[in-house]
Parts: C-alpha cells; structure tokens; sequence
C-alpha cells in the first residue's frame, strides 16, 4: 500500500510539473478569448417556437377589417398571435403543436374561451399583409385576416 501511494504522489508530481503556468491564462487587462463550443442543434420544424423566417408571418396583431386595429376592446378588436398562443375577444388558445407545412403552418390548440376549454386544429398561411386560418374541427374554410400595422409602420 506504501508504494502506491508513493506512486500515486510521483505521478501527481509529474503531471504538476508538466503543467504550462504561461499559456492558456491571459492577463487581467486582457479580455478572455471565447470559448468555442459545439454549435446548438439545429431546431426541428415541429415545435412551439419554431425559429427562421416562418412565424414572423403570423405573429402579429389581425383582424377581420382593418377598422377593427384600432379599437381598444369590444367584440370588435384584432387578435394578437405570437409563438406560443391566439387572444382573441373573450377567448385564448395555447399553441401546444406546431408544424410546419409547405405554405403555412399546422397547429393544435387548447382555447379557454367563455369558461369552457376545448381542443382545435388550425392551419395558418401568411402573406406580407394577410393570414387565412383554417378551423380544421370545424368548417374547413379559411377566415381572412388583415395585418394590424403598428404605429411605427
């Protein structure tokens, strides 16, 4: 046992002395250079919060008419979309799924509106200025909307 600690101690001496006590450190007025790691993975196209070019064309405030941007309540007010979830006049849906198609996207919610919760489906294809929501559990058409320009453009 007395001789491997004694081992033990040489070698841990040896790997001391080995060390660079010049290189990898860099002084205090000089910034740290980056680490370099591995680089994220790349995000699936299914998923809430699907990055790239994709849910820019969605989110946003719509409505039925553009008149409706501008009222501040009422049953007459845009809904707003973002990554995650629709609010509509008395009613939001949490975007649980999310897929990405061809020409939109495919998404499966869980709306609470008026008090009582319930699954839906929708389709969503965007252009610069409108975005047409398929009810896919209900009739299968799809609902034109408008973009709500902010007032900056």
């Amino acid at each position: 046992m007395r001789l491997f600690l004694t081992n033990a101690a040489a070698v841990c001496i040896f790997l001391l002395a080995a060390c660079d006590r010049d290189g990898g450190v860099n002084p205090p007025t000089e910034p740290a250079q980056p680490i370099q790691g591995p680089a994220p993975p790349a995000q699936k196209a299914s998923g809430v919060g699907v990055t790239g070019t994709g849910p820019a064309s969605f989110v946003g405030r719509w409505a039925a008419e553009a008149d409706w941007c501008f009222n501040p309540r009422g049953d007459r007010v845009p809904i707003e979309i973002t990554t995650t979830e629709l609010r509509g006049y008395e009613n939001r849906c949490e975007i649980k799924r999310i897929t990405e198609l061809s020409d939109g996207y495919e998404a499966a919610l869980k709306c609470d509106a008026e008090g009582e919760a319930r699954y839906e489906r929708v389709r969503m294809t965007a252009t610069a200025q409108t975005l047409a929501i398929t009810w896919l559990d209900r009739s299968d058409r799809p609902v034109r909307l408008v973009r709500c320009m902010t007032p900056t453009g």
